[in-house]
């Protein structure tokens, strides 16, 4: 009892069973084999497994087989019939242990098991998702369950059937339209048996996880940059700018159709998101190239672009030898002012030159350009031709003059239209006719204006032009004009005398500022008298606008018999006025003062005071006198002191005025 506790003890630890067995055909089909899987929970261990099927009704084993696999095939054939129930179980051995998984009963013709749906195509738009999946090898009507979220939430589930013998399991999710989603399905058949139901079948396993990307809305926006060589090739180099993150999602391939071969079928090409740019080289004629953008749910309208060829030339140009060309491709076409009418553009690889010359409409201007390929395409000649030339069926428009002067005048027009040259214009032709004269000039076929010169002033002029081809002129057009009387303006004798003029004015004008300077340098300014500013207290009421400076005159009279004694004088008043005496009035006497007027009756004087001074001592300079030198009338002398000045005047009545 002891050994066999023990015994069971460690089968239990060293043995796992497996999980229960799943035994199914991938179809309907009443003629498919069938296929038994389960998981093994210890892969690490040296195992080996015996699949056990037992036909509960018989009693008696259907099936068993031994291996190390943990999937099997079993042949129909080996089965036998199998319409009665079965039982079915896993037996795993571990060296000497072994242990038995649990058992399945099921029906085998029954038990059908489809293989993980692919999605084929889908197409997103206007907030629906189409979904095309494909249909198992039975054509039969499926049942399916698809489940979809927004990245990092909660699954959503939906179910739904297919019809059976359809190209393609079709179904339509509605989703927002600007939200990236993540989607998986898988399915189930749809037994139609009467000893069989859908709880015999088996949901196949989920298809893998789906990122839905946004549709691509905006076409790529191309850019191209453009070098010319002069071998008759051009390098192109197109770029263009990723799609957005969420359109890129699931990888972006950009589909390109390229027609750079005159002669030859568009070239097709497919880039993949990585490569956002494209080189390529082509000839001087126009090509066209078109990008759609496409990702896992749809694509972009095609963005086309035609890069234009070189520009006309005006003359015939080769570019390289023909000799060794292993293709050729000739196209021409109608010009009509410069134009390429794409209508009128023909192709061909066998004409030559010669032959088309004699194809084409006379009098009209044709193109053609030769293209070769040796080791690539180039362009080999380019050059402009009529079959037949004639004469211009028009003149010259918009024929003008301007800049008119006595002397000249500028000739004005446009160009003849290409259609009504009717041939390679070699030059144009005017005529100038006035005073009697008629001149002629040739001017070259690219000018538009002419200067004329040499003309009388005052003269009236007839004035023509018209086109020359080598088959001969054209119409005239023509426009009169007459000449100034004289000239307008300054002549160069006025303009000369005129310089100098303003050139004198200037010297004038600059010495006499400098003498001016030079003045105040050598006799100095007489100063101003200095006022501290200390000595005045200003109140912050007082009005300190500007005012005028005023001048007082006052007049010292002499006095003949002054018998006054001057004794009393104070210091600091001036000698001088020991012998003169000075009489003021006061104009208003002050409250507690009485004022005083002086009899000037005994005085003789041609001067009197204005009564309108104030009766003060006058406070002149220490040095300030009288000169001893004889004075006549009239006579004056000045003398400065401490910013004050004193003029003295002796008049008619002998008096001494200050």
């Amino acid at each position: 009892m002891f050994l066999q506790t023990a015994k069971y003890v460690l089968g239990a630890a060293g043995c796992i069973p497996t999980t229960k067995p799943q035994c199914y055909k991938k179809s309907t089909n009443p003629d498919d084999d069938f296929y038994c899987e389960w998981d093994d929970p210890n892969p690490k261990e040296n195992q080996t497994y015996t699949l056990y099927i037992w036909d509960s009704g018989k009693k008696s084993v259907l099936y068993m087989n031994t291996g190390n696999q943990s999937k099997k095939f079993i042949p129909l054939e080996e089965l036998g019939v199998i319409s009665s129930k079965t039982d079915i179980w896993v037996q795993t051995q571990v060296r000497n242990l072994t242990c038995n998984s649990s058992k399945i009963s099921v029906i085998l013709n029954c038990s059908v098991k489809y293989s993980k749906p692919n999605i084929a195509s889908m197409e997103r738009s206007a907030g629906n998702l189409f979904l095309s999946l494909d249909e198992p090898k039975d054509n039969k009507s499926v049942i399916y369950e698809i489940r979809w979220r927004e990245r990092g939430s909660e699954w959503q589930n939906a179910t739904f059937e297919t019809k059976e013998n359809t190209y393609k399991d079709l179904y339509t999710l509605h989703l927002h339209n600007r939200t990236v989603y993540q989607i998986q399905l898988r399915r189930q058949a749809k037994l139609h048996s009467l000893q069989c139901n859908d709880s015999h079948s088996l949901w196949s396993d989920w298809s893998a996880l789906t990122d839905i990307p946004l549709e691509i809305h905006i076409p790529p926006v191309l850019h191209l940059d453009e070098k010319v060589w002069s071998n008759g090739t051009r390098d192109i180099k197109i770029t263009w700018a990723a799609t957005s993150a969420e359109e890129t999602i699931g990888g972006v391939t950009y589909n390109m159709n390229l027609s750079v071969w005159s002669c030859g079928k568009p070239k097709r090409i497919q880039l993949s998101t990585l490569n956002q740019t494209f080189d390529i080289s082509v000839t001087y004629s126009n090509a066209s190239i078109s990008i759609i953008a496409t990702n896992k749910v749809g694509r972009s309208a095609p963005k086309k672009i035609i890069i234009p060829p070189v520009k006309h030339r005006n003359e015939c140009v080769t570019f390289t030898n023909i000799t060794k060309a292993k293709k050729r491709c000739l196209e021409w076409y109608k010009m009509e002012d410069g134009e390429i009418l794409p209508n009128s553009v023909k192709k061909s690889k066998d004409k030559l030159i010669k032959h088309i010359k004699n194809e084409v409409q006379k009098f009209v201007r044709h193109y053609y350009i030769l293209h070769i390929f040796s080791k690539q395409h180039q362009t080999a000649e380019m050059c402009p031709f009529y079959s037949i030339e004639g004469a211009p069926i028009k003149g010259p428009g918009g024929v003008n003059t301007t800049d008119l002067t006595h002397e000249s005048v500028v000739l004005n027009w446009r160009h003849i239209p290409m259609a009504e040259q009717r041939g390679f214009l070699k030059h144009y032709i005017i005529w100038i006719s006035g005073h009697g004269k008629t001149k002629l000039h040739k001017v070259p076929a690219d000018k538009t204006s002419f200067l004329i010169k040499n003309l009388h002033p005052g003269t009236s002029y007839t004035i023509s032009i018209a086109g020359k081809t080598i088959a001969g002129k054209g119409p005239n057009t023509t426009v009169n004009t007459e000449t100034h009387s004289k000239e307008k303006g300054l002549s160069w004798q006025d303009q000369t005398i005129l310089s100098v003029c303003v050139v004198a004015f200037l010297c004038t004008f600059i010495c006499s500022f400098a003498a001016r300077r030079f003045k105040r340098k050598l006799c100095p300014v007489v100063p101003s008298p200095v006022v501290d500013a200390a000595e005045f207290i200003y109140p912050q009421d007082q009005d300190l606008s500007q005012i005028t400076e005023e001048v007082h005159e006052f007049v010292l009279l002499l006095r003949q018999e002054l018998n006054k004694s001057t004794e009393n004088v104070a210091p600091g008043q001036s000698t001088i006025l020991q012998n003169f005496g000075l009489v003021v009035f006061e104009e208003e006497e002050e409250e507690g003062e009485e004022g005083e007027v002086t009899d000037l009756s005994f005085m003789k004087s041609c001067f009197y005071p204005n009564p309108s001074y104030r009766g003060k001592t006058l406070q002149l300079p220490e040095n300030f006198h009288l000169t001893d030198s004889p004075i006549k009338d009239n006579d004056t002398e000045s003398t400065y002191r401490n910013g004050l000045f004193f003029e003295t005047k002796v008049q008619e009545c002998d008096k001494t005025s200050l």
